[in-house]
């Protein structure tokens, strides 16, 4: 999170670079049995699209655009709820055919919406999967620093170099480690990396933590890329890109993730980036809540 998308910016975000998170969406197995729960914890509206979009809804917030949300198909019964992040791409079709040619799969090669823009969904080759997003109408969520919005994004990687290699060839990321740019840990986003969600503690000097860079410098980086020990997760759980949302007192918001049939797997907790949770919906999909620093 740059200074120039903060919750004290006047104005909203929704100028993105190729290569930024652009959407967020979920996938559940039942949209309808999730939805009170998205309610209750952000205020969110959902608004289906029709049967000529597969009936995808759109999420907002006080009319500014949040994400999608979807019920999966059949053919997906045994994919896990999750949420999926879309980076910008000004040539999804490049995209997809220099994802190919550095290791990645291709998903869901691009697919038209009318109106909107194209899509796309590859596995990298750091074995997260993530969607592709070429705007025509629609450039994506906006980021207004108000609760219920998006605030930051990042991978957890279980292959951090072939992440960071791939980030920087195929979507011109600057991989730039907390402190390397000359700015202390934490100036550059007003959301960063949580603590592991299996309670382990980091320690001081950050050995047990592992790395993590910003996509660019400074005010220019918009998402991160964590290098997750595996001793965090547990066995078998594959690299992920995870997504932040604002919420006025994490505490509060984690008694409603309970209340409301979610589970809260970690903190909440004081971070330099804010007072931060993660937790899961009804379905099992995880993400991040944020409290943001003061001020």
């Amino acid at each position: 999170m740059t200074e120039n998308t903060s919750p004290a910016a006047s104005t909203a975000h929704t100028g993105f670079t190729a290569g930024s998170p652009v959407w967020v969406d979920l996938g559940v197995p039942d949209l309808a049995a999730v939805q009170g729960f998205y309610q209750s914890l952000f205020g969110w509206e959902f608004e289906d699209m029709g049967p000529d979009f597969g009936n995808y809804h759109m999420i907002t917030h006080h009319g500014a655009s949040v994400g999608g949300a979807m019920s999966q198909m059949e053919s997906e019964a045994e994919q896990p709820a999750a949420w999926t992040v879309y980076l910008k791409s000004d040539d999804i079709e490049k995209s997809l055919t220099d994802t190919a040619a550095a290791g990645g799969n291709v998903i869901v090669p691009a697919m038209p919406m009318p109106g909107l823009g194209s899509m796309g969904v590859v596995i990298t080759p750091g074995g997260e999967g993530m969607g592709i997003w070429q705007a025509d109408g629609f450039e994506g969520f906006v980021l207004d620093g108000t609760v219920g919005a998006p605030v930051w994004f990042e991978v957890m990687s279980f292959d951090y170099e072939a992440d960071a290699e791939y980030y920087r060839t195929v979507w011109g990321w600057e991989p730039t480690l907390l402190g390397d740019d000359g700015r202390e840990a934490g100036a550059e986003t007003e959301a960063g990396p949580s603590e592991p969600s299996d309670g382990t503690e980091e320690t001081g000097d950050g050995a047990e933590g592992g790395r993590y860079a910003n996509n660019h410098p400074g005010e220019a980086a918009t998402a991160g890329l964590c290098d997750a020990p595996r001793a965090w997760f547990p066995e078998g759980t594959d690299s992920y890109w995870r997504p932040y949302f604002i919420v006025e007192n994490a505490d509060a918001a984690a008694d409603l993730v309970r209340a409301h049939g979610g589970t809260v797997l970690d903190g909440p907790m004081d971070t330099p980036f804010g007072r931060l949770a993660t937790v899961a919906d009804p379905a099992g999909a995880t993400f991040q809540i944020s409290e943001l620093p003061a001020g």
